[in-house]
């Protein structure tokens, strides 16, 4: 029913031109730096689908900008921090053993949504090198962004957010997603006083070998970032907007990571 209910809630096909001159209309410019969220179910029928919404983001962006997204592989995490659904503790040992080691060139994204996947198989595309928190990247400086994110602290001072977050005109883009989606804002965890830190590992592959290896992050939890975003709108006006028929979110990035590092440490 997913397209068929599309189609009966749109008047017109969203084509690349529509969709172009949609992200115009809401600010989105040439030269931006857009790092883009997204649930394709609840926009209106895209002519295309997923390669269609990028295509309409690329050649607004152009060349000169840059296009960011997650492709994060929670699938790969260690069993024991499974909980939606959680595993028999008896598998744990075998699952650490016998999991596939992250690949950036191989390993799908895990639960980021057909736009995301559809993104990272592209060939012009980057990918960080996180076994678990991994993000890929199109445009002028994609191999900037992706390249040296740390084990320790992925989503923190050495990741490719807290680079997008020093370019000019970064974005953040929530196509049909609300901020619990909102990836940024765990640049904003990694910086507030008040988030303890968190003990993890990972399994990599060394000199050919399967390896262990134990880090600390920040204790990663979206579960305030909706309320974060709506204390940011309270203050600064409403970032609603709708792309396709999907009610989105776009913030400036930097102003937003700023005021959730300032809300968390004062909340």
């Amino acid at each position: 029913m997913g397209e068929k209910l599309a189609i009966w809630k749109t008047q017109h096909p969203y084509t690349v031109t529509r969709l172009k001159k949609e992200f115009q209309l809401q600010g989105i410019e040439a030269g931006d730096a857009v790092i883009f969220h997204s649930a394709m179910s609840k926009a209106g029928w895209i002519c295309g689908g997923a390669i269609a919404l990028i295509n309409a983001l690329q050649e607004t962006i152009t060349t000169e900008g840059n296009l960011m997204m997650a492709s994060q592989t929670g699938g790969l995490t260690d069993p024991s921090t499974w909980e939606n659904p959680p595993v028999p503790k008896e598998w744990w040992e075998e699952i650490r053993q016998e999991m596939p080691v992250f690949d950036k060139d191989r390993t799908p994204c895990f639960h980021m949504g057909v736009v995301a996947e559809t993104f990272r198989a592209l060939p012009d595309v980057m990918r960080s090198s996180h076994p678990y928190l991994s993000l890929t990247a199109w445009g002028k400086e994609a191999e900037y962004l992706t390249d040296g994110q740390t084990l320790a602290h992925g989503l923190g001072e050495n990741s490719p957010l807290a680079k997008l977050y020093t370019l000019p005109q970064a974005k953040i883009v929530l196509f049909g997603v609300d901020n619990d989606r909102n990836t940024s804002l765990h640049l904003a965890e990694e910086r507030s006083s008040k988030i303890p830190v968190a003990q993890n590992r990972a399994v990599l592959l060394k000199n050919g070998r399967r390896v262990t290896e134990t880090f600390e992050e920040a204790a990663y939890d979206s579960d305030r970032f909706i309320e974060i975003g709506r204390a940011y709108e309270k203050e600064n006006g409403s970032c609603t907007v709708h792309i396709a028929g999907a009610a989105s979110k776009i913030y400036p990035m930097r102003e937003l990571v700023d005021f959730a590092v300032s809300y968390l440490d004062t909340h």
